[in-house]
């Protein structure tokens, strides 16, 4: 009977860690990544010859996709605005369907939301509180062309990628998503207790920042 028993309490950890391991190498609509960038001054430009990186973080890192895969490794390239992933050491382009809309990085806790239906903002998002009311931010990373030098004196401009500033958006309980450039635009939203956010806002010397807006925006919500 004990042999029987303990069968039975380990078989539930068995299934938790198999579905830990699924991954999603037969997804279909996943597509190759092309590290090559299409350039003015002539062909495509290969990453490695741009200075900066499309990457916010090149290394790739364990994630969970959705409610069924885990330990995928994944990256975000900020400027095509793909989550890639590794299938079998081959790179590739997690589909954009609502499976996989929602990726946790599982070192950094740092969680993808991916919405589709909205004019702004559109593609990935970070969250950044979460809540009835949450906050998301966006990453972007530009392409910038290299320039030629304009004469002998002056030397041209090499082609790279350029982090832009994040951008914020606050979904509110209502279902609205308003884009917020300030604390002050985020209490805006909220007209009948604007003061005494505005007065938290002071009294904690709060900024505009991931950690001060999820600070401020969690007091919203109690």
């Amino acid at each position: 009977m004990k042999k029987i028993l303990s069968i039975a309490l380990f078989l539930p950890f068995v299934f938790v860690d198999a579905q830990q391991s699924l991954n999603i190498n037969n997804v279909t609509s996943s597509q190759a990544v092309f590290e090559s960038v299409a350039s003015g001054t002539g062909g495509p430009i290969k990453y490695e010859d741009i200075q900066g990186s499309p990457y916010q973080s090149p290394l790739f890192q364990k994630a969970s996709v959705g409610e069924k895969y885990g330990n995928i490794e994944v990256r975000y390239n900020a400027y095509t605005d793909d989550i890639e992933f590794l299938n079998n050491g081959k790179t590739e382009v997690l589909p954009k369907q609502d499976d996989f809309s929602r990726i946790e990085v599982l070192p950094s806790k740092q969680v993808f939301v991916y919405l589709k239906n909205s004019s702004e903002p559109k593609g990935y998002l970070i969250e950044v509180a979460k809540g009835k009311n949450s906050v998301y931010k966006k990453e972007k990373t530009v392409f910038k062309d290299a320039a030629p030098a304009p004469n002998t004196y002056q030397t041209g401009k090499p082609a790279m990628f350029v982090k832009q500033d994040p951008v914020y958006y606050i979904k509110t309980a209502s279902g609205n998503i308003n884009k917020v450039t300030s604390l002050k635009k985020i209490t805006d939203l909220f007209p009948e207790k604007e003061k005494e956010y505005n007065t938290y806002i002071k009294s904690n010397n709060l900024k505009f920042n991931d950690a001060d807006i999820a600070k401020l925006v969690t007091y919203i919500n109690q």
